[in-house]
């Protein structure tokens, strides 16, 4: 990331122009013109989008999910890892269901260390900042660049757990045993809190049945019960 800020002071030292040894890199800092080269991007692609996901966000997402639907649909790939605050976001609840239901492979982790976009093996949108959500992007189609991003992206993915099974609306789908809820939070880096809240259980409950599948899965910290019920099949 630090790299990434000094290619930034060098496109605005250069006002905008590629640096990197002829790569091309843009700096983009306004809204419409992040939008733009998004959809551009999904596109222009033929293969996949991946994408590290976390807020704000420069347009609703329900204002996103037509193109990822069309784009589904015409069989391109699509690989997103969340942040686990997705949870707290009716915006991305209410349209994460449909994403997966038409072919979205998802995942999540607790602490999204980056926003970014990747198109195919040939560009990049990474956010550089978490305030405003249009404030400081990077559009990249840079080789040595890219390379490192995509590593980074496949070793998250590795790390990431599924994302939990979901119903239109934004809720958890009712499953046939309740701890399974609890579990799918879990993986997903739910607090007590908000696991109480999404479940409509009392935060004692939640501690109780948070504890025993820990103590169940043999596992020492809250992520890891997530991994090891996705490793186990639990979830």
């Amino acid at each position: 990331m630090a790299r990434l800020q000094g290619v930034v002071a060098e496109l605005r030292e250069g006002r905008g122009k590629p640096v990197l040894d002829g790569n091309q890199v843009e700096l983009v800092e306004d809204g419409p013109t992040l939008l733009a080269a998004y959809e551009e991007m999904q596109r222009s692609c033929s293969v996949q989008i991946r994408a590290l996901d976390r807020g704000p966000y420069s347009a609703p997402p329900a204002s996103q999910q037509e193109l990822e639907l069309e784009r589904l649909e015409q069989g391109l790939a699509y690989r997103a890892i969340y942040g686990f605050e997705v949870f707290e976001s009716d915006e991305v609840m209410a349209v994460l269901p449909g994403l997966r239901a038409a072919g979205e492979q998802s995942r999540v982790l607790p602490q999204m260390p980056m926003k970014m976009v990747l198109g195919d093996d040939n560009m990049a949108l990474v956010a550089l900042t978490k305030r405003a959500p249009a404030e400081c992007h990077l559009l990249i189609r840079s080789t040595g660049l890219l390379d490192g991003l995509i590593a980074t992206f496949e070793m998250l993915w590795g790390l990431a757990v599924p994302m939990p099974e979901l119903e239109a609306g934004g809720g958890v789908a009712e499953l046939r045993a309740p701890d399974r809820d609890v579990l799918m939070l879990l993986a997903g880096g739910a607090t007590d809190d908000m696991i109480s809240r999404r479940l409509r259980i009392s935060p004692r409950t939640t501690q109780r049945r948070v504890r025993a599948l820990m103590d169940a899965l043999g596992a020492q910290t809250r992520f890891q019960a997530g991994v090891q019920a996705a490793r186990r099949r639990w979830i």
